[in-house]
């Protein structure tokens, strides 16, 4: 079990690239961006775009061997970009995120996007290293070609006023994010755990109606068409 995070662990940092990371010292104040397009949309409206995505993609196999099929399946193939472009609308219009999402991180300070994911008003939020009591970066381990990498799931930043801010690895840079509070010698621990279940809802509405569309479009468009 990883008990310490040190900056030279691959375990920990394995694939890590922060632009200009070779050149940071103590002034260096860094940027990361932060995407969006898995934040959580309101139930009703996932389901309603899980059910548009996977109707529309196998509505082909209706009416198979014929024109209006083949139609269809080309319709399909340009389905997926236009889904990841609605919901990253609806994303930023129900979050009311305008503008690009970043955090910031230096030897002074940890900025970071405010909004509902970390019920917060809609803003940024920036917590100076003084209110900062602990952080907490919770990881699950795995073996990966007989080498341990620890994937970080959550960090947990205790305020000195006995608050908690939980940011998650669905909707943070966390990678770059522990590795630069590292850097800046942050108080920090880490606590070893299991996977959270609570955001496989999300996963599923994000991704089912992705892989539904490349697996059965990526085989009618090789039936069809070659």
């Amino acid at each position: 079990m990883a008990k310490k995070i040190e900056l030279d662990d691959k375990s920990w940092f394995y694939n890590l690239h922060i632009k200009g990371m070779r050149n940071f010292n103590a002034q260096s104040d860094v940027s990361l961006y932060v995407a969006n397009i898995a934040y959580p949309l309101p139930f009703g409206i996932s389901l309603s775009l899980l059910i548009f995505m996977v109707g529309l993609t196998v509505l082909p196999l209706n009416f198979p061997n014929t024109e209006l099929a083949r139609a269809l399946v080309l319709i399909n193939v340009g389905l997926l970009p236009v889904y990841l472009i609605g919901r990253y609308w609806l994303v930023r219009r129900h979050y009311g995120i305008s503008g690009t999402l970043r955090c910031y991180v230096s030897q002074q300070r940890l900025a970071i996007p405010a909004n509902a994911i970390i019920k917060k008003p809609l803003g940024t939020l920036e917590l100076q290293r003084d209110d900062i009591a602990r952080l907490t970066v919770k990881y699950k381990s795995q073996m990966h070609r007989l080498h341990v990498r620890n994937h970080i799931t959550a960090c947990d930043i205790k305020l000195k006023n006995g608050e908690v801010i939980t940011l998650n690895a669905m909707y943070f840079p966390l990678k770059q994010i522990v590795y630069l509070l590292r850097f800046f010698d942050y108080p920090m621990t880490t606590q070893h755990g299991n996977w959270s279940w609570t955001f496989l809802p999300n996963i599923i509405a994000l991704t089912f109606p992705v892989l539904t569309n490349v697996v059965v479009t990526g085989m009618l468009v090789k039936h069809y068409f070659f």
